[in-house]
This record gives C-alpha cells, sequence and structure tokens, in this order.
C-alpha cells in the first residue's frame, strides 16, 4: 500500500512538472484576426547576426502542425535585414516588445517603413529576436504597420523542436486561399468600410398570420376578467361598454398584410392592412337569442408604423434586424348577423342592438426581428399592443334609450405574428 502510495505521489509531481512546462513553453501577449493563406510566403526577419530559427525546419513544423497550409515557402528576409531603416526598427523591437503592450503601442511611425508594409501584398513577416533563453516573436502583413500578434517561446538548441515551438504557438488556425492577381486588384478597388456603410433604402412586403388577445402576457388575469368574462344580453346589455371585449371574443387569429422599408439602416415606415373575425358573447341563458343563427364582426385595421432599427450580420448569407415601431391605425368593423330561417320578423331588441363605430381611431407599439436570408428570403417576428378606441361624449338625445349602444371607447390588446417577406433594394 505504501509502493502505491509513493507512486501516486511521484505521478501527481511529474503531471504538475510535465504541464507547467507546457505551460511556460509560449507566452501569447496579443493576438488579432490576421490571415494566414494558403501555401504561405513566409519572410523571417530578424536583427541577429545569427538566425534562430531554421526556415527549412520551420517550413516542415508548418506543414506537420496545420495540414490546412498547404505548401508554404519559408525564407530569411534578406531585404530587410540590409535595410538600415528596417534594421532600427528591429532594433527597437526588440528592446519594447514585452507583457501589457497593445499592437498600436509597436506601430512603426517611420514613412518608410510604414511603405515597406504596405508593398507586401499577401506575403507574411515573422519577426524572430533572440532574448537568451527565449525567442521574442510577432506577426506583420500587410494590412498594418503594427503587429498583428506577438509573444515569447522557449528557445532550444534543436531545430527541428524549436521549428515546432513557433508553428504551433501562432500558426495552428485556419487557412483561406491565397487571392489571384485579378482578385486582389478588385478588392482594392472596393471601397473600405466606412464607404460600404453609405446609407441604402431597403424596402420589404410580407404577410403574417398571428394571435390576438385582450390578456397582454406577464399582467394579472384580474385586469381582464371583466372584459373577458362579460356576456351580452338582449343584444345590448353589459356590465359596461367601454372595451369592445365586453361584447366580443378578444382571442383570435389575426393576418396581416404589409410594406415597409427603412432609410440609412436605422429609420423606416411600414403599411399594413390587419383582419381578425371576432364572434359576439351572446348570454346562452338568454332565450331571445332563440332567433339567432349567427353574430360576429369582422376587423378590419388600416394604419402606418414609423419603424426604428439595427441590423446585424452575423453570417454572410444573413442579415438580422432588430426593430421598434411606433403608429396608427384606423379600426373598422363589419357586422354579419343572421337570424334562422324559421324566424320572420326580428325581435324590437334586434333593431335595437349594438352598434360600433366607423372608424375607431388607434395607437399601436412593439418590437420585432428581421431574419433575411441570401438578401431577399425574410422571416419576421413582432409582439406589440394596440388599441382602438372613439370619443366618450355624444350630445344628449331623449330618445336615447331607443338607439342603438355605440361601443368601445377604449380597447387595448396584445398580439404576436410570424410572417414571410421578400426584400429588394431599388436604389444605392
Amino acid at each position: 500500500m505504501k509502493h502505491l502510495s509513493l507512486i501516486a505521489f511521484v505521478f501527481v509531481l511529474l503531471s504538475q512538472a510535465f504541464f507547467a512546462d507546457k505551460a511556460s513553453a509560449k507566452d501569447i501577449y496579443f493576438d488579432s484576426k490576421w490571415t494566414l493563406w494558403q501555401n504561405a510566403d513566409i519572410l523571417i526577419w530578424t536583427p541577429d547576426k545569427e538566425p534562430a530559427l531554421d526556415p527549412k525546419e520551420f517550413c516542415l513544423s508548418l506543414r506537420r502542425y496545420n495540414t490546412g497550409i498547404g505548401e508554404p515557402k519559408c525564407r530569411l528576409f534578406g531585404e530587410w535585414e540590409r535595410d538600415t531603416i528596417a534594421m532600427r526598427y528591429a532594433t527597437w523591437l526588440s528592446n519594447n516588445i514585452e507583457p501589457g503592450l497593445q499592437p498600436h503601442h509597436l506601430k512603426a511611425r517611420h514613412p518608410a517603413m510604414m511603405a515597406k508594409f504596405q508593398t507586401l501584398e499577401d506575403k507574411i513577416v515573422l519577426y524572430v529576436a533572440d532574448k537568451g533563453n527565449h525567442l521574442l516573436l510577432a506577426i506583420f502583413d500587410e494590412n498594418s504597420s503594427e503587429p498583428q500578434a506577438a509573444g515569447t517561446v522557449i528557445k532550444t538548441a534543436d531545430k527541428i523542436a524549436q521549428g515546432d515551438e513557433v508553428a504551433n504557438a501562432f500558426f495552428d488556425r485556419h487557412t483561406k486561399r491565397r487571392l489571384t492577381k485579378e482578385e486582389r486588384l478588385k478588392m482594392e478597388s472596393e471601397p473600405d468600410d466606412l464607404y460600404k456603410e453609405t446609407p441604402t433604402f431597403r424596402s420589404w412586403a410580407g404577410i403574417s398570420a398571428g394571435y390576438a388577445q385582450a390578456q397582454v402576457p406577464l399582467t394579472p388575469y384580474s385586469w381582464y376578467k371583466r372584459h373577458i368574462r362579460s356576456r351580452v344580453g338582449d343584444y345590448r346589455v353589459t356590465k359596461d361598454s367601454v372595451s369592445l371585449w365586453n361584447f366580443m371574443d378578444d382571442s383570435t387569429p389575426l393576418f396581416t398584410l404589409y410594406a415597409g422599408g427603412i432609410w440609412f439602416g436605422f429609420i423606416g415606415g411600414e403599411i399594413f392592412y390587419r383582419y381578425s373575425n371576432h364572434a359576439v358573447k351572446t348570454d346562452d341563458r338568454d332565450s331571445i337569442y332563440e332567433e339567432l343563427d349567427h353574430w360576429n364582426f369582422a376587423q378590419h385595421e388600416i394604419g402606418l408604423n414609423v419603424m426604428f432599427a439595427r441590423t446585424y450580420e452575423p453570417f454572410k448569407w444573413m442579415d438580422l434586424h432588430l426593430f421598434a415601431f411606433l403608429g396608427f391605425q384606423y379600426s373598422f368593423y363589419s357586422e354579419d348577423i343572421e337570424l334562422k330561417d324559421s324566424k320572420k320578423n326580428p325581435s324590437r331588441e334586434y333593431e335595437t342592438r349594438f352598434k360600433t363605430e366607423d372608424p375607431y381611431k388607434g395607437a399601436l407599439f412593439g418590437f420585432g426581428t428581421q431574419c433575411v436570408f441570401l438578401h431577399h428570403y425574410g422571416l419576421s417576428v413582432r409582439t406589440g399592443i394596440s388599441s382602438r378606441g372613439k370619443d366618450v361624449y355624444v350630445e344628449p338625445s331623449p330618445d336615447a334609450a331607443a338607439e342603438p349602444t355605440t361601443i368601445g371607447a377604449t380597447t387595448v390588446d396584445w398580439f404576436i405574428s410570424v410572417g414571410l417577406e421578400y426584400h429588394w433594394t431599388p436604389f444605392r
């Protein structure tokens, strides 16, 4: 038992020493998203008289550690090692690269040195400085006159092991196909990122299906219970006539046609038409409805939204537009009521049943998202709250008791919908 404990103790010590050694083998100060090309041309640049990294062994190490790199070419960057300005900058880097510094702190300031980086095309410059017990490394490319990555690896006398250390430190990333001369010329002629953000007008048209109800999610049911449980007696009698939902079913499918556009990728507008059908909540205990076959109202709404959006591009084939909207609408109700065939003459209550306003005026607001695939095909989800109402005050009349009651002073509902859209850009 003692022997097993001793063996376990030694194993733990060796494991800790092994992982500690691995952890200290490299120290990355920073590493940006620089591009590693397939069949890369890597130029080894050093301020030392004797290079600490063998180009041939380093290329073999790259092929071992990164199978996607293809057939890399590695050589000493003699042109820069014979250049006074380049060597002065190389010496300065050797004395100043240290942990905690950001790339812009190490940027080349001399115009001639900055111009040298711009002429690299798709070549990668690997800076290597011998610091005694470790090598100081930095990566440069044509995109900037500051290093894209920097750090250290342990120095070793074994050329193969030294190449493996450097390859493992910075070159274990995905590779990209190198551009042809024609592709590079085309890329150089493209506008820069700021110019690409020049505002454009994006437009769309869509159709959606959804659901609407009086109760807003996450709010107490007690707020709506009086409206939802209300029933209509004698074609017009309820506890109050403030809300349409005292008279009609609030929960119903909702269908929408809409079209809109957005400017500057930020502000836009949308017109819409919404349709839903609402059955009247007649009181089944009231015998007066024995004459009635059916009674419902078709709701038609037209309106205009102002939209505020923010665009993201999580993938090249998908754009994500998050938006909020605020608008107004006019609501019209078309009554559909029929008596049973056996009933020839309607009752007096039927003749004085409640009526709706034409139109109701209201507002709506909410938020949603548009997922646009391949710049044209969209899937939209939105939710919000809409309202409709009428003027409460009416001129008093001595015949008011015999006249139909106009309902719906204030009505609010919540809606959610999912739509299919087509997007296009009429001009840029």
